[in-house]
């Protein structure tokens, strides 16, 4: 038995001019657990599952409504779940990879046979859009990408998983405030002042790092399942630098075709960025069926992870 998409949904906001680009931008006072239900109408309808057919929830995300309670009970609540079990995930770039490991594993001991998994960001809302910020700012959209997933019993499903995570790094990729172990307050005026509560990157190093780690991964991934590079429909390859995924694509000789990178299109989704593109091409007719797809991303923490899947 494996874990399978039954369906996919996917939902971005409208494109507004931010920072000299354009990117989806959720400009009404939401977070991502409201464009997560617009998400998850979908890929339930797709997979013919009611909403109180929904076991567990696993939702990703960085951008979370609030600081407590996690997304997960927001999603939950919109969409009507009852007393649905929901657990958020915090592996930044890399969240809807650990979340899809997460879910693998309530699947395949029987503890759950409908996991709804949902990836979503707002980054709008905490982005430095002055000239200080905007290299920054300008890399970021907003959007969600939702899948519903159980048991499979063919020859469709995830083929494997491999994750990573190296936080001896996290400096050179985060937004350090507010912090619960800054005392005797989160954050200060002086903080704030310093524009310490925005995120910065090393780009230097982010972009080396993801040229190493994807490269690398995906080739484990590929591996475990036992699929060669050339088996593989589609890979969907998600970073903050766009370049660094068409690195990843000369690295391992994939042809253009076959390499989708979500950022080119909306900038970076973070959680959102592998379900949203998988949910795009899915629905565009682009794959189907039988289709073997390889999910990667690569992103703060370090976190880093990539899966082998068939439609």
């Amino acid at each position: 038995m494996r874990t399978s998409i039954l369906g996919l949904g996917h939902y971005l906001p409208p494109a507004v001019e931010q920072a000299g680009v354009s990117r989806p931008t959720a400009v009404e006072p939401v977070g991502p657990s409201t464009l997560a239900v617009k998400a998850a109408t979908d890929a339930l309808a797709r997979a013919a599952v009611a909403v109180d057919g929904v076991d567990f929830i696993v939702f990703a995300t960085m951008t979370p409504d609030v600081t407590f309670p996690g997304s997960g009970c927001f999603f939950q609540h919109q969409l009507g779940c009852g007393t649905t079990g929901a657990l958020d995930i915090r592996a930044q770039c890399a969240g809807f990879l650990f979340g899809l490991a997460v879910a693998d594993q309530f699947i395949r001991i029987g503890t759950y046979r409908r996991i709804l998994l949902a990836g979503a960001e707002v980054h709008s809302s905490g982005l430095d859009y002055s000239e200080r910020g905007r290299a920054v700012a300008r890399l970021y959209g907003d959007g969600a990408g939702v899948a519903v997933v159980g048991a499979s019993d063919g020859s469709d499903g995830l083929r494997s998983i491999v994750l990573h995570t190296d936080g001896r790094r996290h400096k050179q990729f985060w937004c350090e405030y507010p912090s619960s172990r800054q005392h005797p307050v989160r954050m200060t005026v002086d903080d704030f002042r310093r524009a310490r509560h925005f995120p910065t990157i090393d780009f230097e190093a982010v972009r080396q790092f993801g040229e190493e780690s994807l490269t690398t991964v995906i080739r484990e991934a590929l591996e475990k399942a036992g699929t060669a590079p050339a088996h593989v429909d589609r890979y969907i390859v998600a970073h903050v630098f766009p370049e660094v995924a068409q690195s990843i694509g000369v690295h391992l000789q994939i042809a253009p075709a076959r390499l989708n990178i979500p950022a080119q299109r909306y900038g970076h989704l973070t959680a959102a960025a592998l379900p949203v593109a998988l949910s795009e091409e899915v629905a565009a007719g682009q794959l189907g069926p039988g289709a073997t797809v390889c999910l990667a991303a690569s992103g703060a923490g370090f976190a880093w992870g990539a899966a082998v899947l068939t439609l």
